[in-house]
């Protein structure tokens, strides 16, 4: 699928330089260089709309993650729920695209509640990559909500944070939302098959 992605906004990037070079060529009085930008332009539109499609179809995750982040947020209930989308996986969480296979996640877009449900099917042995990737995560978040008195709330739930995996490179992390008041470690271990 990022391979895919990545192709496909190539083809977009090469096509908008073509209507751009075209459009720098030619006299005023002629047609064929408009002609051949526009048409360079719908290429490069649709390959850019495919390749959000094509992102939009990795966040999905597969029927076993939902049934798993379901699970979860029956326990864990998350607040003003925001999908956890592949640019967050990257850039947030710092994990390699090519440590996993699927994802499914939510967490809170509320000022202050650190809640999260994300479950992860990494690839064939890469299991402990995505583990130590939300470990650090999950530190980084402890200090940033260390800045704020408001948010000890919040603090004290990434401290406690649950995170797990098991033997199918099925890996699992969950902040409690500040209305949580589940045993969440439980919750994890049902998923994991512990």
């Amino acid at each position: 699928m990022k391979i895919r992605a990545k192709m496909i906004l190539s083809t977009a990037a090469v096509a908008l330089s073509c209507a751009l070079l075209a459009g720098c060529g030619g006299s005023s009085s002629s047609s064929a260089p408009a002609a051949s930008s526009q048409a360079a332009s719908s290429v490069a539109s649709s390959a850019v709309s495919e390749a959000a499609s094509a992102t939009a179809e990795g966040t999905n995750g597969t029927d076993a993650l939902d049934d798993a982040v379901n699970t979860l947020l029956d326990t864990n209930p998350i607040s003003n729920q925001f999908e956890i989308a592949a640019m967050n996986i990257e850039y947030d969480f710092g994990i390699q695209a090519d440590d996993i296979t699927s994802y499914k996640g939510v967490k809170s877009n509320d000022n202050g509640d650190a809640g999260l449900v994300l479950v992860i099917q990494a690839a064939a042995g890469k299991a402990q990559n995505v583990v130590d990737a939300l470990t650090t995560y999950q530190k980084d978040q402890v200090a940033f909500y260390g800045n704020y008195a408001e948010f000890a709330q919040a603090q004290s739930n990434v401290e406690n944070a649950v995170i797990g995996s098991n033997d199918s490179d099925l890996v699992v992390m969950v902040i409690a939302s500040n209305e949580c008041s589940a045993d969440l470690s439980s919750a994890v271990d049902s998923v994991l098959g512990k």
